[in-house]
Parts: structure tokens; C-alpha cells; sequence
């Protein structure tokens, strides 16, 4: 196991973010999404307004979205790096980490840093979901980094009882990724001891970059975990390596996926060779893979996230080549990356037990996610009113049923991220009368 050692409140939408390198493919996607959402709710919501006024005021919030967005995008840039494992060398992933004072700093600045250094801490790290190579890098998951970072805004601000916080969000890639890398040695240990592999090298990372702080500062930090899909194992199988913080984690996992009891069974398939048979893994495979399918085909955006290269990535790399980080794509690589990928899939298909005993887990399970979701739990959930979807997974975990699929996108949405951002604005207004 690892261990840790030793202004005006509307001024954000009149801003343009300085030095701006890279526009995420997210971006636009939450804007058309918060521009069709706010139309229809102020349209309710006032029936007597006119179009204009109803247009002009979506059109204020759009704009103040668009901001964050961009001080956002630029944080992921900035801190963009590949953490290479001293444990085992020759692996690499990328990550990132979006610092939310800084977020905020660039757009606003507010009367409450002067004391910013000795507030409390919260980590949250984001885990990637199953991607084929070469995606899998932090840019791939920026709907999540932007839910996170911009639900986690109000609380770095005093408001009524609440204690503000520090917080920094990282976002760790898959070593699959087009930045990433990999060693046989690490490969034939991922083919042996499964989704482990991954989560002794998040642990590593996470203890090198936390590691520094003093002992008051580790044990005074809160962590959330956040992840969805395949990463949901992830995140499980890192959490089991830090014991030592414990008592201080939250898990936050969307439709954990491959987490079922596991199979010795095998069954024997042509070209990809033995792979575990169960029920439920069966499930993971063809409920994951149908779901694709459809949103492939229907939505571009998805279609060049699963399907390999893309303009986004292309225009990250080009960004990042100027910082010095480049792609590990050679011949050898690709063949590397390319079966840790289908061990991914077998670890799914066999299952990974979460941890429920050590840590808070909270899960959201969609009732319309055909890759993890069972005739029982449907039944249970209908059997309940939408005040009390909830049940039991766990000594210290607890579910909640949403009618969602398997994908589900924090970007449907965005009008949350504007509640977010003006709870902010209005925090800080009010401490700016009070310093006055």
C-alpha cells in the first residue's frame, strides 16, 4: 500500500480570459445545451416577457458561462503534465489539476484571499472512464473537470455558516492515451493482478503530489473521488492503496461498471483468445458496446471521442509541443496500448468487487443504463417515489436511482454550473460590502 510521507457581481460575462491557448470541444456542446434550457425555463417561468428579453437575459448567462469556461480551459492547459511512475518505469499518464481559486481569480478578484493560505483543503481527483486508445487524456473528460470545478465554486467562499475551502481538481488520464505509455513488465503484471496494476499507479501519483504537505494540512484534507464507467474501478482500486486517508474519503462513482463478484469461468473467443464468462460481464460487454453504437451514430461529438483522432486532440497536442509534452506513439507502443486495452475489457467482464467498508461511497445508478442495471434494482427503484430512490450498497455506501443511461453527461445540465457561479458572486458581493 502507498502512504503519504511529511468586484461586481456581473463582471465575469464583460471579462475576456487573457492568453487563451486551447478551446475545449466541450465548450460549445454546454453553451448550445444551457442556451436551450434557459430558454425554455425563462419562457415558463415568465410567460409575459417577450422573446428579446427572454434571448437577452439566456444570452447574459451564456456569456458568463463562456468565460468560465475559457479561465477553465486555461488552467487544464497550464498545468498540463505526464507523470512518469518511479515504481514502474517506462509507464507514463497524463494529467491535469484546475486549482478553483485561481479559476476564479482570473475572472474576479475578491477580498477573501488575504486569508486563502490557511484555509482548509479539499482534493477532488476525476478518474477517466474506459476510452480505446489513443483517448483517454484529461481532455477527453473536460465536461466532467468543468461539473466539478464550477459546482466546487461557491465553496471557496464564506457563505452564512459555511467554511470556505481550498480546492484543486485533478484529472488523471489513462496510461492508453495518446500521452501516455507503457512496459511489458507493467502489462504482464496488469494481465496477473488486473485493475490493482492502475490503481497502485494513481496511489503513487497522488502520494508523490500530496505527499509534501505538512502532516496538519494531510489530516485537516478532504478527498472526493469522482468517476463513471470503468473508472469507477479505478477510483476503488486507488482509494484501497491509501488507507491513511480513509476517514477523510468520499467516493462519488456513476454507474460503476465491471464490479460484480468474480468469475473463474472462461470461455475461448476467435482472435482476442480466453475471456471471463459471467452474466453480468456479458452484460458490461454488449450493454456498453450497444450504447456506443447508437450514440456513435447519433452524436458526432461522442463518435470522434470513441473513434481516435480529432481536431480537439490534435489542437491540444499542438499546444502542448510548445511546452515540450509529446505523444508516446510509436509502433511498439501502440501494440502495447492496444492489448492493456482489451485486459481492461477482460477485468470488466470478470469483475471487481468496490470496497464498501473503509470509505463513504455514494452511487448514482441509471435505471436506463443497459451495461450495469438489473431487473431487481428497477424494481426497487419504481417501487419508490422520485423523493426516495435510494437503497443500500454497502456498510458505509448509498445508491440512488436517476432515469439516465450510461452515459451520463454533466453537461445536460449546465444551468446548475450558472447557479454555481452567481452562489459565488453573490458571496463575494457581500464580503466586499462588508470590507467596505
Amino acid at each position: 500500500m502507498v502512504e503519504f510521507s511529511n468586484g461586481e457581481s456581473l463582471l465575469a460575462r464583460d471579462k475576456v480570459v487573457s492568453g487563451q491557448q486551447w478551446d475545449s470541444g466541450h465548450k460549445g456542446v454546454a453553451l448550445k445545451t444551457l442556451e436551450k434550457v434557459l430558454m425554455r425555463k425563462i419562457s415558463l417561468a415568465h410567460p409575459e416577457s417577450s422573446k428579446e428579453a427572454v434571448r437577452n437575459q439566456v444570452l447574459e448567462k451564456r456569456e458568463k458561462l463562456n468565460v468560465w469556461l475559457d479561465a477553465i480551459d486555461n488552467e487544464v492547459v497550464k498545468n498540463f503534465g505526464v507523470f512518469e511512475s518511479k515504481e514502474n518505469p517506462g509507464v507514463r499518464f497524463p494529467f491535469t489539476k484546475v486549482v478553483v481559486r485561481n479559476v476564479a481569480n482570473s475572472i474576479q478578484n475578491s477580498p477573501v484571499d488575504s486569508d486563502s493560505e490557511n484555509l482548509p483543503e479539499k482534493t477532488i481527483v476525476l478518474f477517466t472512464p474506459f476510452m480505446p486508445p489513443p483517448g483517454g487524456a484529461p481532455d477527453d473528460i473536460m465536461n466532467i473537470i468543468y461539473d466539478r470545478v464550477l459546482t466546487a465554486v461557491p465553496d471557496i467562499t464564506k457563505r452564512d455558516s459555511h467554511k470556505a475551502r481550498n480546492i484543486t481538481v485533478y484529472a488523471l488520464g489513462l496510461p492508453t492515451s495518446n500521452w501516455g505509455s507503457i512496459s511489458e513488465e507493467w502489462l504482464n503484471n496488469l494481465k496477473e493482478n488486473g485493475f490493482s496494476e492502475y490503481g497502485k499507479l494513481y496511489a503513487e501519483f497522488l502520494a508523490e503530489n500530496l505527499g509534501q504537505d505538512s502532516l496538519e494540512t494531510q489530516q485537516k484534507r478532504k478527498f472526493l473521488f469522482f468517476a463513471g464507467s470503468m473508472g469507477t474501478v479505478l477510483a476503488s482500486e486507488t482509494a484501497k492503496q491509501l488507507p491513511k486517508i480513509w476517514k477523510n474519503l468520499t467516493l462519488l462513482l456513476n454507474n460503476p461498471t465491471g464490479v460484480h463478484s468474480p468469475s473463474d469461468k472462461t470461455i475461448k473467443l476467435p482472435v482476442v483468445g480466453r475471456v471471463p464468462l459471467s452474466v453480468k460481464g456479458l452484460q458490461v460487454v454488449a450493454g456498453f458496446g450497444a450504447e456506443a453504437g447508437i450514440r456513435m451514430a447519433l452524436d458526432d461529438f461522442v463518435k470522434s471521442a470513441l473513434s481516435g483522432p480529432n481536431k480537439t486532440r490534435e489542437a491540444l497536442s499542438d499546444v502542448l509541443l510548445q511546452k515540450g509534452i509529446i505523444p508516446y506513439e510509436s509502433e511498439q507502443q501502440n501494440k502495447l496500448k492496444k492489448i492493456v486495452n482489451g485486459e481492461a475489457i477482460k477485468s470488466l467482464m470478470r469483475g471487481n468487487p468496490v470496497e464498501t467498508d473503509s470509505y463513504r461511497i455514494f452511487i448514482e445508478q441509471g435505471m436506463l443504463d443497459p451495461a450495469t442495471t438489473t431487473g431487481e434494482k428497477i424494481e426497487l427503484l419504481q417501487s419508490k417515489s422520485k423523493k426516495e430512490r435510494f437503497f443500500k450498497a454497502g456498510k458505509h455506501a448509498l445508491g440512488m436511482g436517476v432515469n439516465y443511461t450510461h452515459w451520463m453527461d454533466p453537461m445536460r445540465w449546465p444551468d446548475k454550473w450558472i447557479r454555481g457561479i452567481e452562489s459565488y458572486e453573490k458571496a463575494v458581493d457581500a464580503q466586499t460590502k462588508q470590507v467596505k
